[in-house]
């Protein structure tokens, strides 16, 4: 005599419920893993932005320091004056007057 359903597997409540958690902590940790990951990226990208203006602001810095020397320089002075168009006139350095303090007097 053979079986009618020999060739029917039937799956108990217990494996189904076994594969179901299986499947779901997989899904859990590809999620856990994909949101970890975007963090990354994410923190990568908000570091790398920080990084680029902070090396902005260095080449800002680095021209204000060549204007200021520029500037401090007495032929550059003269050149940018002229080059805006100035009406301080140039000092002709014989018609400087040199004035010295007193010396000091000493109290006996």
């Amino acid at each position: 005599m053979e079986k009618k359903n020999r060739y029917r597997n039937r799956i108990g409540a217990l494996t189904l419920c076994r594969f179901l958690l299986c499947g779901v902590l997989l899904l859990a940790t590809g999620v856990g893993f994909v949101m970890v990951r975007n963090k990354h990226v994410i923190r990568g990208h908000e570091i790398r932005n920080l990084e680029d203006s902070i090396g902005e602001l260095d080449r800002k810095i680095e021209m204000w320091e060549l204007r200021i020397a520029g500037v401090r320089d007495r032929q550059e002075l003269s050149r940018r004056l002229r080059w805006v168009q100035s009406d301080l006139a140039a000092i002709d350095s014989s018609k400087v007057i040199e004035v010295l303090p007193e010396p000091v007097k000493e109290l006996d």
